[in-house]
């Protein structure tokens, strides 16, 4: 049996390797980088908290989580975070607006959303190898029901990423039964 894998990397190679019969063959290519619009490197984050180290620059993903769970709906959950890491930024900018929108999945519809304004200093030029960090908190998010539902991120108005979480109702146990002595 053969089992292909390919890692589109910066250099030329290829192996093979048999295990157990398995034969495993890899090809590594010297493509480049695609020069197109903002890309998500390597996604959405959700967490409770996003702290940015003064100095250093280091961020802290605090009480990450990939879904929500209630004891009801409707259902609001406080405040919580979006982090993410968009590359290929090329151009300069004065500013930038992040937009983040919550879609429920099944309609499209959009439940929540916020933008904020970016001011940088000084113009700033990024080149594609450019990696942005960037948060923002949702406060208030309503959610009316059970769904799978879409972070949606725009940069300037352009669609950056995505990625799906499920909302979910906290499934409790029913209570025990009591059976009645035979009498």
């Amino acid at each position: 049996m053969v089992l292909g894998l390919i890692d589109y990397g910066f250099y030329d190679r290829q192996w093979n390797k048999t295990c157990k019969g398995v034969t495993l063959q890899s090809t590594f290519s010297t493509q480049m980088p695609f020069q197109s619009e903002p890309t998500l490197v390597p996604g959405i984050v959700l967490s409770d908290l996003s702290i940015v180290e003064q100095g250093t620059g280091k961020r802290s993903i605090i009480g990450s989580f990939d879904q929500l769970v209630f004891p009801q709906f409707p259902a609001t959950y406080g405040r919580f975070f979006v982090t993410a890491w968009i590359a290929n930024i090329a151009g300069t900018f004065d500013e930038m607006e992040l937009t983040c929108r919550i879609e429920d999945k099944a309609s499209a519809h959009v439940i929540f959303s916020t933008s904020t304004k970016i001011q940088f200093p000084a113009q700033q030029t990024f080149d594609n190898s450019a990696i942005l960090a960037l948060s923002t908190a949702i406060m208030g998010a309503v959610f009316q029901r059970e769904a799978l539902y879409t972070i949606v991120l725009l940069l300037n108005g352009e669609e950056t990423g995505r990625r799906d979480f499920n909302v979910r109702l906290i499934q409790r146990p029913s209570p025990p039964q009591i059976q009645s002595p035979l009498q």
